[in-house]
């Protein structure tokens, strides 16, 4: 999975681009009204793009000159480690059982402005480190040392990690592919959270056809 910037600049990834710079845009008005520094992107099953999106919305609020902090927390199926290019594997886990400090277990990315903080070696009970006082204290005192810190986090149907993270993060943006998520596993994944007392900040619907004339608009009626 590659950011935006990792391909040519023609006119789909332009039209893409924007549309993240506008999610970018939305969503950091919705965090300033409410307060919110850090929240979690998630999904009800694998393979909807959740790290696609928050890759690419770490990147944007890193560009516009906020200090962000990217954390993989999907301890079952990490994956931005690789897509950032970062070799190693030192991450969360060894901030959480208090081997490294937190800055010890980010690195600097390609974007300005951005870090990562990978998985590192996942546990044998990943559930029990997310369900931790460690795992609170480590988003509060980022909170305290980035703008914004955005979660990448496990699917919320196959895993129970996002249900428990949900309710130590000050919001959670849902992320669906269009044709492919069931309004029946919205639905569950909401009650999850619901369950959890999320605040819900929003929605990303990613796999939506762009059709010659969605390009022409975008270009002439921008």
């Amino acid at each position: 999975m590659k950011t935006y910037r990792d391909f040519e600049q023609t006119k789909e990834i332009q039209f893409y681009k924007e549309k993240f710079h506008s999610i970018q845009t939305s969503l950091q008005f919705m965090l300033q009204k409410q307060g919110i520094r850090n929240f979690m992107v998630t999904s009800a099953n694998m393979s909807e793009g959740k790290s696609f999106t928050s890759s690419n919305i770490a990147t944007i609020f890193a560009e516009k000159g906020n200090s962000t902090l990217l954390i993989d927390a999907d301890f079952h199926r990490p994956s931005l480690r690789k897509y950032m290019q970062i070799s190693e594997n030192i991450g969360l886990i060894d901030c959480l059982t208090g081997d490294k400090t937190l800055m010890e277990c980010t690195q600097e990315t390609h974007h300005p402005n951005l870090r990562l903080m990978p998985t590192g070696i996942a546990p044998l009970n990943p559930n029990e480190w997310i369900d931790s006082l460690e795992m609170k204290q480590l988003i509060e005192e980022a909170k305290q040392q980035f703008d914004y810190v955005i979660i990448d986090a496990p699917p919320l149907l196959p895993i129970t990690d996002s249900r428990i993270l949900s309710s130590l993060c000050d919001g959670v943006l849902f992320v669906t592919f269009a044709k492919k998520t069931k309004r029946s596993d919205i639905k569950q994944a909401m009650r999850y959270l619901e369950i959890a007392d999320a605040n819900v900040i929003g929605s990303v619907l990613n796999g939506v056809a762009i059709s010659k004339s969605d390009m022409k608009g975008y270009h002439y009626k921008y």
